[in-house]
């Protein structure tokens, strides 16, 4: 009779020899099968998001129109009347559909206009680097061919404190007011050590690169809507539509190239921003408790971008989350009205 050596020097039976090549045998085959089930869904993933992006431009359409600034076209959505305007724009990534809860209020009492830069939203991409200076311009050049006369007050979330800010320094004659939500400055810039800085390039990165991968495979088109609450509870007063809006539109390859290529040139302008004063323009700055709490020099920053005016407030709300229009909409209404009303009268903001 044969029998196994073991690697002590013992002899195993026959049997178990058998049992173990057997046991090999079977999740050998339930490893494949599982790798060839992940592969036909990863497959049938992609054909259903390949099918449903065909029909994304049919299934959302631009709310408002597309207004060329030069040899490319970039998204203007109005609504109401009155003046001053007030404009819209985005932080990193960002695109006029995420002002859904703010706008409706903010036209009861005057015009609104939300923007979409180049490459983000429903604009179409823009050439070369995407620098705050180059934003700033293509924005004016925007409302002014759009035919929507100034001065504006300019409303901006986080980065794009810095695209509004360029704007009242190049045209201060069409800048009525200004409020900035939670805003991103080069003073956080200046201050950040380096592995501060990779940290937060790193963490942008692996969103986009896991917004990117579900889209691939469906899986954001699928469970976006749905799932988002519970990753991010701010977004959870946000309609579903307009959740399921974002996660299509933020995932998109070009979407996301753009928002890298603004990311890679937020700082290209600080010099022309630092220190710059605003006069006596009504400012309102709005600070996420949460954002002072977590990021190195935010508090600092808030209150250096409040000193820009000498007709400023700045308010931060205890708890809050850095997107303040999606956790407290109403709060920000009531400051965008009180700017407005500050540049009606020419009286000072109120306190």
């Amino acid at each position: 009779m044969h029998t196994t050596t073991s690697k002590r020097g013992t002899t195993a039976p026959p049997h178990a020899t058998t049992r173990t090549h057997g046991l090999r045998f079977w999740i050998t085959c339930v490893l494949l099968g599982l790798l060839a089930l992940v592969m036909v869904l990863g497959a049938t993933g992609a054909s259903y998001e390949a099918i449903m992006a065909a029909g994304d431009a049919t299934r959302y359409p631009p709310p408002g129109r597309l207004v060329d600034v030069g040899g490319y076209r970039l998204h203007i959505h109005c609504v109401g009347q009155g003046s001053p305007t007030v404009v819209l724009a985005s932080g990193a990534g960002g695109f006029s559909a995420e002002w859904g809860l703010v706008q409706p209020e903010l036209a009861q009492t005057t015009r609104v206009c939300a923007t979409d830069r180049a490459g983000l939203g429903w604009s179409e991409p823009g050439p070369g680097a995407r620098p705050p200076a180059q934003i700033a311009d293509e924005l004016h050049t925007l409302l002014v061919n759009a035919g929507e006369p100034g001065p504006y007050v300019l409303m901006a979330h986080s980065a794009g404190g810095k695209h509004v800010r360029l704007f009242a320094q190049r045209h201060p004659q069409d800048t009525a007011g200004i409020v900035l939500i939670d805003p991103r400055s080069e003073y956080v810039d200046d201050h950040m050590t380096a592995a501060e800085a990779d940290a937060e390039r790193a963490g942008a990165e692996q969103f986009q690169q896991m917004l990117a991968g579900m889209r691939r495979v469906g899986l954001l088109r699928l469970t976006w809507a749905v799932l988002w609450p519970s990753a991010l509870p701010v977004t959870a007063k946000l309609p579903y539509e307009l959740r399921e809006t974002i996660g299509v539109f933020e995932s998109r390859p070009g979407y996301i190239a753009t928002a890298q290529a603004e990311n890679a040139s937020a700082a290209a302008d600080n010099d022309l921003l630092r220190g710059v004063a605003l006069g006596d323009t009504p400012l309102v700055v709005l600070g996420a408790g949460t954002s002072v709490e977590h990021t190195p020099h935010w508090r600092a920053s808030l209150e250096y971008q409040a000193g820009l005016s000498t007709n400023s407030r700045l308010s931060i709300i205890p708890g809050s989350d850095h997107s303040i229009h999606w956790e407290d909409p109403a709060l920000v209404v009531s400051a965008v009205r009180d700017v407005v009303d500050a540049a009606r009268t020419s009286e000072p903001l109120a306190r």
